[in-house]
């Protein structure tokens, strides 16, 4: 009777093992070129924000500059890191920054607004990115990223109007949430 306890241990740690490995973006080799191609999509989006940032600085004052500067001086530090990430893979940094102007944008409400629609849709492109990225470093240093801008967001909030409780970010902040009274 006991050489059938050493089997169901086996077998336990086997079936313990196998209920782990069920994960669609975990692969025994991760897929550099396909992870590059997403990263360069990621890297494009980023581009593209900071350029928006730069558009409607003219347009604020005081706190909304302030924090707009420095919103935008973090999305260039998140370029720099999808960069080294896209070198980390072997992969080149080759996308052209995706157009993102601020059309129809006369008040600096509307320059807010403009803002929080890019990170919101920033953010939901980094988050079906780390969905299909095999690397976990790369799904890593996105899912920072994606809850600093979750931070851009909150702030957006309050400096239009949302009050403490409304500008908090959703328990899982997608990108999709709109602002407090739309």
């Amino acid at each position: 009777m006991r050489p059938a306890a050493p089997l169901v241990a086996v077998l336990a740690a086997v079936t313990l093992a196998a209920c782990g490995a069920g994960g669609e973006t975990t692969t025994a080799v991760p897929d550099r070129e396909g992870d590059a191609q997403l990263l360069n999509q990621v890297l494009a989006r980023q581009l593209g924000a900071v350029h928006a940032y730069g558009a409607v600085l003219g347009g604020l004052r005081g706190f909304d500059l302030a924090a707009a500067r420095r919103f935008r001086a973090q999305e260039q530090e998140h370029e720099d890191a999808i960069v080294k990430a896209l070198r980390g893979l072997g992969g080149a940094a080759a996308p052209e920054a995706e157009e993102i102007e601020p059309e129809g944008v006369k008040s600096r409400a509307d320059r807010l607004r403009f803002l929080y629609e890019v990170e919101s849709a920033t953010i939901d492109e980094e988050l079906s990115a780390i969905s299909k990225l095999t690397a976990p470093w790369p799904r890593a240093l996105l899912g920072s990223i994606v809850a600093n801008q979750a931070q851009h967001l909150a702030i957006l909030r309050r400096a239009l109007g949302a009050g403490p409780l409304a500008a908090v970010p959703e328990a899982f902040e997608n990108g999709t949430v709109p602002l407090p009274g739309e």
